[in-house]
């Protein structure tokens, strides 16, 4: 059994006097404890809306979520159900995620009362993501971006989460301290036998820490599988442009290549399948129908 399961997950936006924009289109995926699954796509395709909705922030409007066994509804005004504590995740800017009024000792110490653990220390917390134990007094304005993020970290793992999921963790930071926020959160991850689910529109990132990749376009999950296969044979046409659009350091000022045209309106997607007019191997197939889901939903790749 996964630990996480999506399956075929519908997200709608409403907004009075607009029509409804579908975040999230039919989205299915699974991560499993100890596993590390990189979610990646352009901005706007329905990622951090994905997560929103596993942490129960956000409501589904179809499909089901499961973790551990056990169906994730949106929060309410009641206490959250402990068993979805165990569920945590690092948002994207670490600053508005730590309540400036509070020293961010306090701020682990939450977490540590939720998981039931006398032992731990904030301090101790604060070790295991690198930082000195004596800066558990301190309050966040007081450390640089960098370090705000491994607080972050601290502060949901002290939980002791069965799930933790990076929401562009790494996108407010600058490029130094980008992987090794990444490869930290791995490890970490790891270690404790939880599993991790990172977003990023970063895939260079992504290589580095993800067991399995899995691909975002428009709403919809395009193409799945383990990242070293993804990375030395993309199949899907949105995948092959992804990694195409990586900077390359070969010496020659080469430019990478950028996708054609911009990500269509979610409140008024194609028809067929999402990534035709955008496709250069479109079919007119594509245009009428759209491909079955499936570890790659392209009609170049029908399934048997």
């Amino acid at each position: 059994m996964s630990l996480l399961s999506v399956d075929d997950l519908v997200v709608d936006h409403r907004t009075p006097g607009r029509p409804a924009v579908r975040a999230v289109a039919g989205a299915s995926l699974d991560v499993a404890a100890g596993e590390v699954v990189g979610l990646v796509g352009e901005s706007g395709c329905g990622k951090s809306t994905l997560a929103r909705a596993v942490c129960g922030l956000t409501a589904a409007t179809g499909g089901a979520i499961s973790f551990e066994g056990g169906q994730v509804t949106r929060l309410g005004l009641r206490r959250r159900d402990p068993e979805l504590t165990r569920i945590q995740m690092v948002f994207q800017d670490p600053y508005a995620s730590l309540n400036p009024r509070r020293r961010i000792g306090a701020q682990i110490a939450d977490g540590l009362r939720t998981a039931g653990d006398r032992e731990t220390t904030p301090g101790g917390m604060l070790e295991r993501v690198g930082l000195p134990a004596a800066m558990a007094g301190r309050y966040p304005h007081e450390f640089s971006g960098g370090q705000r993020q491994r607080i972050a970290i601290a502060r949901a793992l002290a939980a002791r989460p069965s799930l933790l999921i990076g929401d562009e963790p790494i996108s407010a930071l600058d490029a130094s301290a980008q992987a090794q926020v990444a490869t930290l959160m791995r490890n970490l991850a790891v270690e404790s036998g939880a599993g991790l689910l990172f977003i990023s529109h970063d895939l260079s990132v992504v290589r580095l820490i993800a067991d399995r990749i899995a691909v975002m376009y428009l709403g919809k999950i395009v193409e799945t599988g383990p990242t070293a296969e993804i990375w030395a044979a993309p199949r899907h046409p949105y995948t092959q442009a992804l990694l195409r659009a990586i900077p390359e350091p070969d010496g020659l000022g080469t430019l990478p290549e950028e996708l054609p045209g911009d990500v269509p309106d979610p409140a008024d997607p194609p028809s067929g399948c999402r990534f035709h007019p955008r496709c250069p191997m479109a079919m007119d197939v594509c245009a009428k129908e759209e491909p079955a889901p499936g570890p790659v939903s392209c009609w170049l790749y029908p399934p048997a």
